[in-house]
């Protein structure tokens, strides 16, 4: 099993014999409960150590998670070809190419991931966060559930680390739980306190135990911010489809 030091203190204690690469990890969490930036967190610490990003956009802009990975010591726009955005966009059919690593991508609908897919090359760590926005598609949302847990559980071609509202659809939720190789559950505490615990690892030793992300409210009240304004454009739009 191929993995890595995270080279983060609180990170390296939790899992001391390092990451395991080319799986899947999934974050569950309520709404509010800091899920992406647990995502974020890792990306950052994958490609100082030589990896490359595929960070799929759902309900959160390009600009933003080049703001917030700078928070974390990472300017995403130094790495040049190492890092790859898809953008969801609901009013095309399939995938639009903006620029040379930025494409957009209909993510409702479950023949999109296989065109996703083409662009991996082995090395990257492919970032998505809020799966279950695209469950509310009454069209496909039962579809592209089978497709994202045919890839979390079959597709070791790179490392996906994926995160999920455990509110939402909480069927499929725990479905994506069931056949995730690795697990993780994080929780929001007032005042602005993330906690985060991992439940599953792939080949690896992990300590089993509730930690405390260390972030400062500040960072954490934006990223719910955003992710609430994402949803309040992005359900409706869904919701169509």
């Amino acid at each position: 099993m191929e993995k890595i030091k995270l080279n983060i203190d609180w990170l390296d204690e939790l899992l001391p014999e390092g990451f395991p690469l080319h799986t899947s990890t999934l974050v569950s969490g309520p709404g509010g409960s800091g899920k992406p930036l647990i995502g974020y967190i890792f990306a950052s610490s994958y490609i100082k150590q030589g990896g490359s990003l595929i960070i799929v956009l759902t309900s959160t802009t390009r600009e933003y998670v080049i703001n917030v990975m700078k928070l974390f010591g990472t300017d995403l726009e130094e790495y040049g070809d190492k890092v790859f955005y898809v953008e969801l966009d609901v009013d095309i059919d399939g995938v639009d190419e903006i620029e040379k690593n930025w494409i957009k991508a209909n993510l409702v609908k479950p023949h999109v991931w296989d065109e996703i897919r083409k662009y991996i090359h082995g090395n990257e760590m492919v970032v998505a966060s809020a799966l279950n926005l695209l469950f509310f598609s009454k069209t496909y949302g039962d579809a592209v559930y089978e497709k994202l847990r045919s890839i979390i559980s079959e597709d070791k071609s790179t490392t996906y680390f994926f995160t999920i509202n455990s509110d939402a659809f909480k069927e499929k939720a725990e479905g994506l739980e069931s056949v995730a190789d690795n697990l993780m559950f994080s929780r929001m505490e007032k005042p602005m306190k993330l906690f985060l615990r991992i439940a599953r690892m792939k080949d690896v030793k992990f300590l089993d135990k509730e930690t405390e992300v260390p972030l400062t409210q500040d960072i954490l009240k934006s990223i719910r911010e955003e992710a609430e304004k994402g949803k309040k454009n992005l359900i409706p739009a869904i919701s169509r489809l």
